[in-house]
């Protein structure tokens, strides 16, 4: 990723830590509305790769594409089939945070040959994303919607901390240090 598109995983970071603060201080909202705004943010985070994709020194160009389109056709189903993804939504969830985990392992990875650039942190977000997406998989079967919202916010405010740091830490590369 380019150091000039910095500011793109910033605004996704700060909508995803948003949405899980509003998880946690409306934890009886409607379980419907967080079905829609789930939807926009996984829609919202694949354009975001999308995007990204087409930069000239980006490294993995097709899996940022591939997780693009994914997370587009999810997000978008999400948000126009709330009822249906109310059902659905745990599972859901939980394998697009597996997803997630994974695609931000291959993110630090692309970092570690940068000194200074956080790649640690990212890779360390990276596995707490994975652990919640399994805990969030195991919550319907022993524990009910009410733990899927909890973990679904803790989820979510880890994930956009782990992109607003890596944002950051993108802004502060050294030019010298970026690889073409």
């Amino acid at each position: 990723m380019e150091k000039k598109h910095w500011w793109s995983p910033l605004i996704l970071g700060i909508l995803v830590l948003a949405l899980g603060i509003v998880i946690l201080i409306f934890p009886q909202a409607s379980y419907l509305t967080m079905t829609l705004l789930f939807g926009i943010v996984i829609a919202l985070s694949g354009i975001m790769y999308i995007g990204l994709s087409f930069s000239k020194e980006v490294k993995g160009r097709g899996w940022l594409i591939v997780s693009g389109i994914v997370e587009i056709f999810l997000g978008i189903f999400l948000a126009l089939s709330p009822a249906i993804s109310a059902l659905v939504i745990p599972i859901v969830l939980g394998f697009w945070l597996l997803f997630k985990g994974f695609t931000l392992i291959g993110m630090g990875y692309s970092l570690s040959s940068i000194k200074g650039s956080g790649w640690g942190w990212t890779i360390f977000s990276a596995i707490l994303l994975i652990l919640c997406g399994a805990i969030i998989l195991l919550q319907p079967v022993f524990y009910g919607i009410e733990a899927v919202i909890l973990w679904s916010g803790v989820s979510f405010i880890i994930g956009g901390c782990t992109l607003m740091n890596y944002a950051f830490k993108l802004k502060d590369l050294n030019e010298d240090y970026i690889e073409a």
